[in-house]
């Protein structure tokens, strides 16, 4: 029984099947895939055919590659929207196959399924994210930094690093997580890497600094107002744990077990190690991130927290040397894998009814004459986020009419005073965008110069 247990995990059939499960999801739900900034960067990928690049964040591109080959091959419209949910999920297992088949990296899998999963719900609908990039990017650079026996791949590692820590702020706490660890075992042997490491993190932090977006600097102010305004007393603590416990609760258990670990085999040092981080890293997300609602933005910002528990689980636990412990903590990660992905699928039923609305609302306007129109917010079963105008000239492009419709919100509508300010001849790309109309892409939007329906 213990063989054929350790037979599975070698082969990594379990891997293979969770993938092609996401893979399917990810298709499935192709339409919901498109809330919020998942929809804003590919409607800007096909709309000017090609790479859009924002905040200095390059790590972009690898969400936007295959639909961009779509769109280059002149494929239909959701034919590219499909190719960029799935393309979501391909770019974590080819990072996969490259670790495990490559590298030699058996326990690969597991890190990057738990990274998509762990801690993450209605994050899955909003794919397009940074730091789930650069945490694909993340587990590789400590893949190569672990198994790689030539010299010569400090050149990749190096190109690595530039894509992670341009990629978003939380990666640069990442990387050294893994370098400390690393160092741990390996001492000042590889001293002239974590020099190299520690040089790229301060010349591209001092590049941030110089070139950071008028975005990144409202983030960075903010963080300074919370750290220096904010109340972080014993009701506040108290609240967090109860937060945690709540929406975290995967993410706490392979926390206690890493610890209950290091505990009883005495490793103190990296028990600290851990433990520091795990602390570290949630004072600075509650810094960034005060208060408690669970929504996308919040998961985002947790998900750092995501791959501080869930590395050292992996590395440490599951690669353990112990057969029966490492069938144990391989068998919890994917039960807690198995458990997190029936739950983004029962999540998925509210985004679906969510995106049905979107389209029955835009069905219902198909025999009108006008293809810009304004929805009273209040009238929304589901919420609508400001990419609501960008959803749905996605989703009434490709259907059945294949004519371009979009729908904002009254909220939109009367933001800064857009009401008095737009002309025929635009349109409301987002509340606080107003492009021409000219400037669309006929090859798969097209709308007309006539005023803003209002609906009543």
């Amino acid at each position: 029984m213990k063989k054929n247990a350790l037979t599975i995990l070698r082969n990594n059939i379990f891997e293979h099947i969770l993938f092609l499960v996401l893979g399917v999801m990810a298709i499935y739900f192709f339409e919901e895939r498109l809330l919020a900034d998942s929809g804003y960067y590919i409607f800007k990928v096909i709309n000017y055919e090609s790479f859009w690049v924002e905040h200095n964040r390059f790590i972009l591109i690898f969400s936007q590659f295959i639909p961009l080959i779509g769109v280059k091959l002149g494929f239909d419209l959701k034919t590219v929207l499909c190719l960029y949910s799935i393309g979501h999920i391909l770019f974590f297992y080819a990072i996969f196959l490259v670790s495990r088949y490559y590298y030699k990296n058996l326990e690969a899998g597991i890190l990057l399924l738990l990274l998509q999963t762990l801690g993450i719900m209605s994050g899955f609908f909003v794919p397009m994210f940074e730091l789930y990039y650069g945490a694909g990017l993340l587990v590789l650079f400590a893949t190569i930094l672990y198994y790689s026996k030539r010299k010569s791949d400090w050149i990749i590692l190096s190109i690595l690093s530039f894509f992670i820590l341009t990629g978003h702020p939380y990666a640069t706490i990442i990387m050294l997580f893994i370098i400390v660890l690393h160092s741990v075992e390996y001492k000042i042997k590889y001293i002239k890497y974590y020099l190299l490491f520690i040089a790229l993190i301060i010349g591209i932090t001092i590049f941030k600094k110089f070139t950071a977006s008028e975005y990144e600097q409202g983030k960075t102010n903010a963080f300074i107002n919370n750290l220096l305004d904010a109340n972080y007393d014993f009701t506040y603590l108290k609240l967090l744990t109860n937060f945690l416990i709540k929406y975290y609760k995967e993410l706490l258990l392979i926390e206690l077990a890493t610890i209950a670990f290091f505990v009883f085999s005495k490793n103190w040092l990296k028990l600290l190690l851990i433990i520091l981080a795990f602390v570290g890293t949630l004072a600075v997300i509650n810094i960034s991130f005060y208060g408690f609602e669970q929504s996308r933005y919040q998961e985002q910002v947790y998900f750092s927290l995501s791959f501080i528990v869930a590395y050292p689980f992996v590395i440490y636990l599951v690669k353990n040397k112990n057969q029966s412990l490492k069938i144990l903590f391989s068998g919890l990660a994917f039960f807690i894998i198995f458990i997190r992905i029936i739950g983004i699928w029962i999540d998925g039923y509210n985004f679906t009814q969510r995106v049905s609305e979107i389209k029955s609302n835009i069905e219902q306007l198909t025999i009108s004459p006008n293809s810009k129109f304004v929805i009273e917010k209040e009238s929304l079963t589901y919420k609508p986020n400001w990419s609501y105008p960008i959803e749905s000239m996605l989703l009434s492009s490709y259907g059945t009419n294949k004519r371009t419709i979009t729908i904002c919100t009254d909220e939109d509508y009367n933001y800064n005073d857009n009401k008095s300010n737009i002309l025929p001849s635009q349109y409301i790309f987002r509340r606080w965008e107003i492009f021409n109309v000219e400037t669309l892409n006929n090859n798969y939007f097209k709308l007309d110069s006539l005023d803003y329906l209002l609906l009543k």
